[in-house]
């Protein structure tokens, strides 16, 4: 097991393979029995890795290779985290396979952990500081929250990344009633009215398979919701992949209306037309297409601009980005961002519903982005917008809601 976990965590942190994907292609290749344990080791490795790389290079005194390097972090997150696996056993092993690389490599891997074994981690007294090391986040990125968000909240958001959170389930209404989903044993009621949370093997699950459900995070799901698409609504879907927005209004609507689903990418675009198959929803069309030169004008009833991002609101989902992590980040992307605004606006008809979105925590892109496209367009009424902070059991998501039209 600790020969694969080394490898998968050097495809993630050296050749920055996606976390996620890489655990969905090749986690298979483990005996069943150590599936869990690698899933733990593997994602709590990624969401402490500043913390538990920190540990030991206070004992290294000269450049450590890469693939070394990882083997210690990860090493160390077991000895820290990991109470199940005695600490010689976690040396002993991590000896093993240093030795595969050289004698030496083996001797100095030994040195180091059992320094790291004899010596605790001494944190700093400021409560930023504190925060950014125990939760392996950068100190300008906790300091952004707290002027943002109160030292409160972030505390929460900060610890929330170093949660996976739970797999939620979306029930199809059109296939599935309520009562039949509470006759499932591996189902159980989320805290967000109407969905639930899962413990299975979702591919193999007939509920899957039949389209009766489908996987999608709480947040992800209230963004939907915040469209308000009703029956008979024609609605316009920009950058929809993996499309689960889509399928969530389609599913709202009643399969009455239509949502035309646009991707960059063609492979993607075709993903979603096979996920609106399997659930039955043959009111959603997608094609490839740059969403920013759409020609669509005045035509449709709702637009959501769900844009890229920096994607600071799922870093529990997705650890690997936090080796990532870029203060300016927010500032490459607020181009495109604006740009998929503009292209939305156009599309919407007088009275139409633009709903911006975002999956990060960074005014930049939120707030700020949402304050100048209404100086630019005094038409548009800002009717809401709201932030969902990550908590462990979902993940943190940015929303406006705007009416064209209303203003003279």
């Amino acid at each position: 097991m600790r020969q694969w976990l080394w490898k998968a965590l050097c495809e993630v942190v050296l050749h920055k393979t996606y976390s996620n994907l890489y655990l969905k292609e090749h986690l298979n290749e483990l005996d069943p029995k150590e599936r869990a344990l690698a899933t733990r080791i593997y994602y709590g490795t990624l969401q402490n890795y500043a913390l538990c790389e920190a540990s030991w290079k206070r004992f290294a005194k000269r450049k450590v290779p890469s693939r070394v390097a990882v083997l210690l972090t990860m090493s160390v997150y077991q000895l820290m985290f990991v109470d199940s696996i005695p600490d010689y056993a976690i040396i002993n092993e991590a000896v093993a396979l240093a030795k595969k690389l050289s004698p030496k490599t083996g001797g100095f891997v030994n040195a180091v952990l059992r320094n790291v074994l004899r010596t605790p981690m001494d944190y700093p007294s400021d409560p930023k500081e504190k925060l950014a090391m125990e939760t392996s986040l950068p100190e300008w990125l906790i300091d952004l929250w707290t002027k943002s968000y109160g030292w409160q909240n972030t505390e929460q958001i900060a610890k929330a990344s170093l949660c996976v959170p739970p797999m939620t389930i979306r029930p199809n209404p059109l296939r599935i009633s309520r009562e039949e989903l509470e006759k499932e044993e591996h189902l159980s009621p989320s805290p967000m009215d109407g969905l639930y949370l899962y413990s299975g093997s979702l591919a193999q699950d007939p509920l899957y398979q039949e389209g009766k459900i489908s996987v999608q995070d709480a947040g992800s799901v209230e963004i939907a919701r915040f469209t308000q698409a009703k029956p008979g609504d024609f609605v316009l879907d920009l950058c929809a992949a993996p499309g689960t927005k889509s399928m969530a209004m389609a599913e709202m609507m009643n399969n009455e209306g239509s949502i035309t689903c646009l991707d960059l990418h063609k492979h993607r675009a075709a993903l979603i037309e096979q996920d609106a198959k399997r659930l039955g929803l043959d009111i959603i069309s997608a094609r490839q297409a740059d969403s920013t030169k759409i020609k669509d004008t005045d035509k449709y009833d709702v637009v959501l601009c769900d844009v890229p991002c920096s994607g600071w609101g799922v870093l529990g989902r997705k650890p690997d980005m936090k080796l990532h992590l870029d203060q300016k980040e927010g500032y490459k992307l607020a181009a495109t961002q604006s740009d998929l605004l503009e292209a939305g606006a156009r599309a919407l008809k007088p009275g139409g519903t633009l709903v911006y979105s975002t999956c990060t925590l960074d005014p930049v892109e939120n707030e700020e982005q949402v304050k100048a496209f209404c100086r630019a367009h005094p038409e548009f009424d800002l009717e809401k917008e709201q932030t969902l902070l990550p908590d462990g059991s979902r993940d943190g998501f940015f929303m406006a809601r705007l009416i064209k039209g209303r203003k003279e």
